[in-house]
């Protein structure tokens, strides 16, 4: 049995085949995707990758696997599919996935599971004795697949305490041993136990706060709009091509990028990142433009009117706030028996406001550039 030490969960225990699949090239690439792409050019010490996570994700389902009372040999799957969740990401992770989802390349869950039963770990896996089809209904999230994906997953566990960890925000402090002891599977869904309100609730306030302090930081918002745009750039100018984002690393794109001379890239390279210009709360913006169907349509029509007025495509970023859950999505389980929402067992959680106030449209520019593009995004508003 092989061990590996981890910054957040200390040593983390492998079998013999989880060895085997995490010396694969499959996930040894994830060494070299970070986990949250450009956080680190506001937080430096943001520089985890989707590997550690991967294997965090594993050994989180193998303790929820037992306590949900799991065994053998659908245990050690499940173990597999935390493992193996991450391995169809991109380079830049979540960043790239709006230029392919929809594309024949598909989502990046997608992808995995294609990976996982037309690679070579589909052979290392059943020569192990264990089932690819159940597998794969883990990875889709089927099942006992929800110990992975479902609101109280251990990729959410997971990543939630190792951000935390690595931007040194302090914010994700959960408790996860009392969530773990807490826990209930009933219906294809994992119930937190009444015993376990408070844990929950640190969740959900670290979630909150995560979102408010890392994930939608403005700084953050507006240099992860810069890479997609240089990727969009870059696949229009041939500097890189779709398959070379997907199958490659963060390292591996920006440095086709940076050699077919992307202005972009130089940017974020040199840390020359663009500055706010204007932010508008997006419901303001949509009162104002009638006939907006969404925040990303919202964008899009300011982005077009940019263009049309002149302003050069790669000159700014138009950042629509994403989509958030008014809700958590966490049920409780009560002693009765009855399965309530946390909102209706929690006064924290319903007092939490899950629509930030940081939901607002910002658009970005070189610092030069800012008050001709504000006076024009005035006069579009």
């Amino acid at each position: 049995m092989t061990v590996i030490r981890d910054a957040l969960h200390g040593g983390i225990e492998l079998s013999p085949l989880e060895e085997r699949i995490v010396d694969s090239p499959h996930l040894q690439r994830l060494r070299f995707v970070k986990q949250l792409s450009t956080v680190y050019l506001v937080y430096p010490s943001a520089l985890h990758a989707r590997f550690e996570h991967s294997l965090g994700t594993m050994h989180l389902a193998g303790k929820v696997a037992g306590k949900i009372g799991l065994q053998k040999p659908a245990l050690e799957t499940l173990r597999l599919a935390g493992l193996l969740h991450d391995v169809g990401h991109a380079a830049f992770s979540h960043l790239t996935d709006e230029l392919f989802s929809k594309t024949s390349f598909g989502t990046h869950e997608e992808r995995g599971i294609n990976l996982v039963k037309n690679s070579g770990l589909a052979g290392l896996i059943k020569d192990a004795g264990y089932s690819i089809s159940l597998l794969e209904n883990f990875l889709r999230g089927r099942k006992q697949g929800a110990v992975i994906a479902g609101e109280l997953g251990t990729d959410r566990m997971d990543y939630l305490l190792r951000d935390g960890l690595f931007t040194g925000v302090g914010y994700s402090h959960v408790d996860v041993q009392r969530l773990l002891e807490t826990l209930h599977y009933q219906n294809n869904e994992l119930l937190i136990g009444e015993k376990g309100l408070v844990a929950a609730e640190s969740l959900l306030v670290s979630r909150n706060f995560m979102f408010n302090a890392v994930y939608l930081h403005p700084t953050v918002r507006i240099t992860q709009a810069m890479l997609v745009k240089s990727i969009k750039l870059g696949l229009q100018d041939g500097q890189v091509t779709a398959r070379q984002v997907i199958e490659g690393t963060d390292n591996s794109v920006m440095n086709a990028l940076l050699s077919g001379q992307n202005p972009l890239a130089q940017k974020i390279l040199a840390r020359r990142l663009f500055k706010k210009a204007f932010v508008l709360p997006i419901l303001e913006a949509s009162r104002k433009q009638a006939g907006f169907l969404s925040e990303k349509d919202c964008g899009k029509r300011l982005e077009e009117y940019l263009v049309e007025e002149g302003f050069s495509f790669e000159d700014f970023v138009v950042c629509p706030p994403p989509r958030r859950k008014k809700t958590s999505g966490l049920k409780v389980l009560k002693k009765n028996g009855s399965v309530v929402a946390l909102e209706k067992a929690s006064r924290i959680s319903s007092l939490l406001n899950f629509e930030s106030n940081r939901d607002s449209l910002i658009l970005a520019c070189p610092k030069e550039l800012v008050g001709r593009l504000r006076r024009k995004t005035l006069s579009f508003f």
